[in-house]
């Protein structure tokens, strides 16, 4: 790819600035990468990359001509003719959103603007916020007229981890810019990365797009963990429930049930939505319900555990997780809202104590000062509680005969996404499948 006279900054490196920044430079940009982090910017300025995703350090490689890595964002701003801002939109403790990173990008950027400039936001933000939060702080930086000195839109990222440099070049783009000029030179930036670009009539549409995309998958979660619960109280598969549905009626999509809308983004994302209602005085009952589920799904499972060790008086408790990122399928190593996290932190804080506390995942290298087992085997050696928590391939399809040897009994084992295969239980064991229920021993060892 021809390299571009135009140079493009990132701010912000982490999974969706990182990958982005790498498919900008293949499709022919000059990028800088701005992070706040000096010892990520030291690595990556060493060719290491500091997660997974499929394919990055590869594009970052290929391409490492065209990137340079910098904390300095005045730097940025001085060197590029595009600005684009990856920032966190993490939750404050009362679940209102932190505008720290976002607010400190910006006047860095409005003291340093040039005029003809653009930025645009792709972080996950508040409706309202690049019109009414952002380009009036740019204005009060700059001196200078949104629109008219500099140009300024909103474009949410809507990849997910472990597919990101795929769906960057193939998904839509949307593109909301404060008027028509800005819409345009962002469409003409990121048409270029491939795909289709829908251009929609104010940022406020392209905000609230970026939340309707993960608020409907938060939902659709929430359904059908409901779903599966009651399929469990009614000897029900739920997953048989919703592959008919779904392979039958062309109207319906169901998920199957597992665990609730963990993760960076889908358990924050409707939290946002409602605080964007708020501000409106509308009332979100179903998004209400829909959070409440969805931290129910994830949070029952602590609750089985510790009724479980009540009910049969464990004296010696050895605990096996087997995955710890948020999501087992597309594989990441995120931990952020990591299920395997807050199930052991609920236990903890419930003075629940454990003999031993083995995890594994494929990916995750470092969790919560637990040293990594090897391999499934390893975690599960004689261990009497096993919780298997996300899809990774790795940990799916596994048959129970493989590793009894390995398991102290009697045992508990929660399978949260139909990780193993059974044809039948022996003595010693509760099995409890999410979405399906409890499976009773019909043999004797």
């Amino acid at each position: 790819m021809t390299e571009l006279k135009e140079t493009i900054a990132v701010f912000g490196l982490g999974y969706i600035g990182l990958p982005f920044t790498a498919a900008l430079a293949n499709v022919g940009y000059k990028m800088i990468g701005v992070d706040i982090d000096a010892n990520r910017i030291e690595k990556l300025k060493k060719g290491e990359v500091p997660f997974y995703e499929p394919g990055l350090k590869e594009g970052l490689d290929s391409h490492k001509d065209r990137i340079e890595y910098t904390v300095d964002s005045d730097y940025a701003v001085k060197n590029a003719d595009t600005l684009f801002l990856t920032v966190g939109t993490p939750l404050l403790e009362n679940d209102h959103p932190d505008f720290s990173q976002i607010d400190a990008s910006i006047e860095s950027i409005g003291k340093n603007i040039r005029p003809g400039q653009l930025i645009v936001l792709k972080s996950t933000v508040v409706i309202g916020t690049t019109e009414e939060r952002v380009a009036p702080m740019l204005e009060k930086f700059s001196g200078m007229k949104v629109g008219t000195d500099f140009f300024l839109a909103f474009c949410p990222e809507r990849t997910i981890e472990g597919l990101a440099l795929h769906e960057i070049y193939h998904l839509p783009k949307i593109i909301g810019g404060v008027n028509k000029e800005s819409s345009i030179k962002a469409d003409k930036i990121l048409r270029r990365l491939g795909g289709k670009t829908t251009v929609v009539s104010s940022p406020r549409v392209a905000e609230m797009c970026k939340l309707v995309d993960n608020l409907y998958r938060a939902t659709n979660i929430a359904f059908a963990n409901e779903l599966g619960m009651l399929c469990e109280k009614m000897n029900i598969d739920a997953r048989e429930v919703a592959s008919a549905v779904n392979n039958s009626y062309p109207r319906t999509t169901i998920f199957t049930p597992g665990l609730g809308a963990d993760g960076p983004c889908l358990s924050k994302d409707p939290l946002i939505f409602k605080h964007s209602a708020m501000k409106h005085n509308v009332l979100t009952p179903l998004v209400d319900g829909c959070v409440i589920q969805n931290k129910f799904s994830t949070m029952r499972i602590a609750n089985m555990v510790k009724d479980h060790i009540l009910k049969n008086n464990l004296n010696g408790k050895n605990l096996a997780i087997l995955g710890l990122a948020f999501k087992g399928f597309p594989e990441t190593d995120d931990l952020r809202g990591s299920p395997a996290k807050k199930i052991l932190d609920s236990l903890n804080k419930e003075g629940i104590k454990f003999d031993s506390v083995r995890v594994y995942d494929p990916l995750v290298k470092n969790f919560m000062n637990y040293q990594i087992s090897k391999n499934i085997y390893h975690a599960l050696e004689g261990s009497n509680i096993i919780l298997f928590l996300t899809n990774h391939p790795k940990i799916m399809n596994i048959d129970l005969d493989h590793i009894l040897d390995k398991i102290k009994k009697p045992a508990l084992i929660l399978d949260a996404w139909g990780n193993l295969n059974i044809e039948d239980l022996p003595e010693g064991i509760d099995y409890f499948r999410i979405g399906n229920g409890v499976k009773k021993s019909s043999r004797i060892n």
